[in-house]
């Protein structure tokens, strides 16, 4: 009895907050249309995103205190984009960048985006575990949604500057690309932590940041040697 509670548990936390992950990959995947990318690079993508997780918290658990809603704005502000947003928008960066920047399948503007959401999505599926097991599949079923695009919006947009990097062979734009998605990561973890935003503004901006990736993809796509 006591196992199959247990399995029941364990496979409504994948559907809760794994599976969601990968349903979001192949939707952006899709958007791929002239030449996807291969499928064993996505799902190798998919895992690196989970693996980054462990070492991410080890390097933020120290700093909690300075990312809680009970910390000064001031240092919640540098807490969210000097801990949160230049260390998870780094470590996810830098695996696409590892993985792909020099790598033969890296042959049109969309691949860097679509390697970025991958990465960001796998980044957040297992975040996403945590939380649901710490808070419940209410939170789990809305980090489902609005966590997964968020990582996936600024991971993806990386992509799109490294992309840009890798067509202009110009470092500026990998760098450029980090920093800009590090700020934006940060300041929207700021106005959620700190409590400026409720669940309509929240929407909100993740509906904005999908608008603004869906124009990079729609672009990047237009420019696709292969079309």
């Amino acid at each position: 009895m006591i196992k199959e509670v247990i399995k029941i548990h364990l496979v409504n936390l994948f559907f809760v907050s794994i599976f969601p992950g990968i349903i979001w990959v192949w939707y952006f995947y899709r958007q791929d249309r002239y030449d996807p990318e291969p499928k064993k690079l996505i799902i190798r993508d998919f895992i690196y995103g989970i693996l980054i997780v462990f070492p991410v918290s080890l390097i933020e658990s120290p700093f909690s205190g300075m990312i809680s809603p009970e910390a000064p704005l001031l240092t919640l502000l540098f807490g969210t984009i000097f801990v949160v947003g230049f260390v998870e928008e780094g470590a996810k960066s830098y695996v696409v960048y590892k993985l792909h920047y020099n790598h033969p399948s890296f042959d049109e503007p969309v691949d860097g985006i679509i390697y970025g959401v991958t990465v960001g999505l796998g980044f957040a599926a297992f975040e996403n575990l945590f939380y649901t097991m710490m808070y419940g599949y209410q939170v789990g079923l809305i980090r489902a949604v609005l966590t997964n695009l968020a990582h996936a919006s600024f991971t993806g947009i990386f992509g799109y500057y490294l992309s840009r990097a890798k067509q202009q062979n110009s470092r500026y734009h990998i760098w450029f690309g980090y920093i800009l998605v590090s700020l934006l990561h940060g300041i929207y973890d700021f106005l959620v932590i700190g409590g400026f935003m409720g669940m309509i503004h929240t929407i909100l901006i993740i509906l904005i940041l999908q608008l603004y990736l869906a124009s990079l993809i729609r672009g990047a796509t237009r420019n696709s040697p292969f079309r």
